[in-house]
């Protein structure tokens, strides 16, 4: 009898360790939804909006670049389309990547699969927090021009050339000022560094709260525009020109 109630409290603590395992995984991986704002981005402009296996395609008329961008760790991409869309309809054809279990690092290829869908665009590739990590070692490999919101790169690139643009905010609670002021010593040469006042972490798309941020101290409304302006102004840079498509010929 004695023997028979310690297996039962034997197996009563194993279930409750096992969900106790299962609530915490939920609560630290559970994906980051994006918001109804970030659908509502999509509409008008002009763009084009077609789902691929490697993710989002945004796109324009006549692009002149493609722009491969890598989530935040469990956000879903479509979260970024608030600050990506205006972007795309600038005439630059966006991919908000799909990545493994939410996690870039998990598909850090899928920037060139994207590019494989459209070899005659010119490609540059971003990310946000833990995407941009993926984007930066993609970059340094393939040569590529490189955006980063809230990011570094994991090894130090001060000495490579590669255009780069790294934008942080000022009440980001994930990687406070400080922390990015000194992460951001590991960028590329010439790199344009953009503190924007007011921005927190979560504030570069539209998936609500993230826990450990801080507050945001302006509306992401208006920052978002900001974001935008950084992104083009960076693109338009590059210098980057399309090939004109192949042409038919009628004989």
């Amino acid at each position: 009898m004695v023997a028979r109630k310690i297996l039962i409290l034997i197996g009563l603590g194993a279930l409750l360790l096992a969900l106790a395992v299962v609530g915490v995984a939920y609560y630290f991986l559970r994906p980051l939804k994006a918001e109804p704002l970030a659908q509502e981005a999509l509409q008008g402009g002009g763009l084009k909006v077609q789902e691929a296996p490697y993710g989002l395609a945004l796109i324009p008329k006549t692009p002149k670049a493609l722009l491969a961008f890598y989530p935040g760790a469990r956000v879903e991409p479509l979260a970024y389309a608030p600050v990506l869309a205006p972007v795309a309809q600038a005439g630059y054809l966006v991919v908000l990547l799909k990545v493994p279990s939410g996690i870039a690092l998990l598909g850090k290829e899928r920037a060139l699969e994207a590019h494989r869908a459209h070899p005659h665009l010119p490609l540059v590739v971003g990310g946000h927090s833990l995407g941009g990590v993926a984007a930066a070692e993609l970059a340094v490999r393939e040569k590529l021009p490189l955006i980063l919101f809230a990011s570094y790169p994991e090894e130090d690139l001060s000495r490579e050339t590669l255009p780069t643009l790294a934008l942080y905010g000022t009440e980001d609670g994930l990687l406070p000022l400080e922390e990015a002021r000194q992460k951001a010593r590991r960028l590329p040469k010439n790199a344009r560094v953009v503190f924007i006042e007011g921005l927190n972490h979560a504030g570069f798309g539209a998936y609500g709260p993230q826990k450990g941020d801080r507050p945001a101290t302006r509306p992401r409304e208006a920052l978002w525009p900001e974001i935008a302006e950084e992104v083009l102004l960076f693109l338009e840079g590059l210098d980057l020109t399309a090939p004109p498509p192949p042409q038919t010929l009628i004989r």
